[in-house]
């Protein structure tokens, strides 16, 4: 991803003729490139140095940028289409707070998303179409720039790119997932609250770790309980803790986070990692294939029953 350059002028009131002129030439090409990412001006903010560590990277852990595939998985393994969806996020560190932020094309700046607040991330949506090719159409890929404001400062116009992989056709494939619990498939009507849930998945093609990218490809596994409680997370690069990537083929819920008589929804998700840092704040670019499983587990709820 390349950096956007800006001109810095030095304001000497007397330049030679040649030197007027190549600051001249110099500032109509700042001129195109900023009025292209809309940025609000030129000249010698904080904004100009490109290269220095911004006060949002202490509020920011990472940005991403994605085109994700979401499947929903039946209790004999059936595997449907739920859309496609175009989306990015703005993930804060913890305690830190996120306090706006817009999406722009870079090729179409009158296409903006505007981000808010869900759970502990800011997100904005675009375009959740059945036919992949429908929404490369709505959001091509390419570059595009995000504009955000944290509690320590605002950053304008920080670009991130996305290109599918030629080992991506149109989008990723449904990946199925499969449960265990001591060493046995476990039915997805009855799981044992009271033994480690195995959750394991079949491998997103062509998944590694790019030579130009700070991570591995990575995998997430989730579960929500009927509450909307996110009771279950395998970890998040860039906090210190462990995550899993594209090496991993399994994970262990342990049985201590579910609660007999109640359902929850199982989310394994598979991402491409393209990571661009920039002032300090990592973006990732990721194609994605997600897998929703709804599971019940036996036996009388300890407390109030799940919603209808």
């Amino acid at each position: 991803m390349r950096n956007i350059p800006t001109i810095e002028i030095d304001g000497r009131p007397e330049l030679a003729m040649q030197d007027r002129e190549m600051l001249q030439s110099k500032n109509r090409c700042a001129a195109l490139l900023l009025a292209l990412l809309s940025l609000p001006a030129c000249g010698g903010s904080d904004e100009a140095n490109l290269s220095g560590r911004h006060p949002v990277a202490d509020d920011v852990l990472f940005l991403v940028l994605g085109k994700m595939a979401l499947y929903e998985q039946s209790p004999t393994g059936e595997l449907t289409l739920r859309n496609h969806h175009f989306v990015a996020e703005i993930m804060p560190k913890a305690g830190r707070k996120i306090v706006s932020g817009s999406l722009t094309s870079a090729t179409n700046p009158g296409q903006v998303l505007n981000f808010a607040p869900e759970g502990n991330a800011f997100l904005a949506h675009g375009a959740r179409v059945m036919d992949p090719v429908e929404l490369h159409q709505l959001h091509p890929d390419g570059d595009y720039v995000f504009s955000y404001q944290t509690e320590s400062g605002r950053l304008e116009a920080q670009p991130l790119t996305l290109t599918k992989r030629s080992t991506i056709d149109e989008m990723p494939a449904a990946a199925a997932v499969t449960l265990s619990q001591r060493g046995v498939s476990a039915t997805t009507a009855a799981v044992d609250s009271g033994t480690d849930l195995a959750v394991a998945w079949e491998p997103m093609p062509g998944n590694t770790r790019m030579p130009d990218s700070d991570l591995n490809d990575l995998i997430f596994v989730l579960a929500f309980d009927c509450f909307g409680n996110n009771v279950v997370h395998s970890g998040r690069p860039y906090q210190g803790g462990p995550y899993l990537t594209y090496v991993d083929f399994r994970y262990v819920i342990p049985a201590a986070k579910l609660k007999p008589g109640l359902s929850y929804t199982l989310i394994v998700e598979q991402a491409t990692a393209d990571v661009d840092m920039f002032r300090g704040v990592p973006g990732i670019s990721t194609y994605a294939t997600l897998t929703f499983v709804e599971i019940q587990t036996a036996g009388e709820t300890e407390e109030t029953n799940c919603p209808n």
